[in-house]
């Protein structure tokens, strides 16, 4: 048994030996070779240059051009209120909203009446007897001429008639009328009470015309025409409102109406647009929230680029004729959810990478639209630049 053991070793060595230089007598196979992966095939076009229109967006809620508080001038207790004195209650020019109980109104005017009345007597009394003095002695004093008896006695006829004036304005103003069409809100005013002059009623806002605050950037005013030294560059910006307003999907012809001076600090400035409701088959209201495109006179020299052809900030990727791509820095005057607006395009040939990770030199596969090559310009869900939410 001891002596089988060195026997069974040296078999097993000399085993392992032989099958050790089977495997190095014997060269492994050679890997099959693989094709090399194609180019990745991309969509290119040209840049073209022409007069262009650069639209710019932004986004409000519209709000009542005319808006003010609605009060009485004098005291007194409400007699007679209109049903449309109420929130929402819509109005007309020159409506009667309210009325004072009128008694202490005539009382007044009554008492002013009867001192006109007073002084006009006093007035011929004081004439006649200045007629008198003056026929007695030419040359005696003005005091003895009755003179300044008369000038008071026209002062007393002047201040009366004032104060008839006046109570017949208070009794006027004792009925509260709507200054323009329009609707109430905040109404707090019932038959019944006693109102204080300057009291605050009611608010009435105006329909005929409504107003949009757009926030836009201080760049953009250069894209519409808009020199902030000429009011009159605002004119011929266009206008287009669209959004949804009694289950319904409308849109707005509005005019730049005004600016408002300075920026704030995000570089925002604001245009006020209105829009002519009489002229709407689906007036606006106050509150409602709308988009807004604004365009201004055309640009001489711009290419407007798909959005996928953005490699950066200011660089858009380029194909040479040897069908590698490369960076090339642009100017570029704007960008919305669908184009680039440039002022120097390149000559080459654009490839719109629509957000692919590009390496600079690399090899693709120009394709072009005629080629049934797909492509959309921007991502869905891209927005424009400087949009507020």
């Amino acid at each position: 048994m001891r002596i089988g053991r060195p026997i069974v070793t040296v078999v097993v060595l000399l085993v392992t030996a032989g099958a050790l230089g089977a495997l190095y007598a014997v060269p492994p196979a050679a890997p099959t070779p693989t094709e090399a992966p194609p180019p990745l095939a991309l969509e290119v076009r040209e840049a073209t240059r022409a007069d262009t229109v650069i639209p710019v967006y932004s986004q409000g809620r519209v709000r009542a051009s005319r808006h003010i508080p609605l009060s009485m001038e004098v005291s007194g207790r409400v007699v007679e209120a209109d049903q449309a004195l109420a929130d929402g209650g819509r109005v007309s020019a020159g409506q009667v909203l309210l009325r004072l109980d009128p008694e202490p109104f005539d009382l007044a005017v009554t008492h002013r009446l009867n001192d006109v009345q007073t002084a006009q007597l006093h007035l011929a009394r004081t004439r006649a007897q200045a007629s008198v003095a003056r026929g007695r002695n030419s040359t005696s004093t003005p005091l003895a001429r009755h003179e300044p008896q008369l000038q008071e006695a026209q002062g007393r006829l002047a201040s009366a008639r004032a104060g008839l004036r006046e109570a017949r304005r208070q009794r006027e103003q004792a009925t509260l009328r709507a200054p323009f069409d329009g609707a109430l809100e905040a109404v707090k005013v019932e038959t019944g009470q006693h109102l204080q002059a300057g009291q605050t009623l009611a608010r009435l806002y105006g329909l005929a015309t409504v107003e949009v605050r757009l926030p836009v950037r201080d760049d953009w005013l250069a894209l519409l025409g808009i020199d902030p030294g000429d009011p009159a560059s605002l004119a011929p910006v266009e206008v287009r409102l669209r959004g949804r307003f009694a289950g319904r999907d409308g849109e707005w012809p509005a005019r730049v109406v005004r600016r408002e001076g300075g920026v704030n600090r995000n570089r925002m400035a604001y245009l006020i647009v209105a829009v002519d409701n009489e002229e709407q088959s689906l007036p606006l209201e106050p509150g409602v929230f709308v988009s807004a495109e604004l365009r201004g006179p055309p640009l001489s020299g711009v290419a407007v680029l798909p959005r996928a052809a953005r490699a950066g900030d200011e660089a858009v990727w380029v194909v040479d004729e040897d069908g590698r791509v490369h960076r090339r820095t642009v100017s570029i005057l704007h960008s919305d959810a669908d184009h680039l607006y440039v002022e120097k395009a390149p000559e080459q040939p654009l490839v719109l990478a629509d957000g692919r990770h590009l390496l600079e030199g690399m090899r693709i596969t120009p394709r072009t639209a005629a080629d049934g090559v797909a492509h959309a310009d921007a991502h869905p869900d891209a927005r424009a630049d400087g949009e507020t939410p």
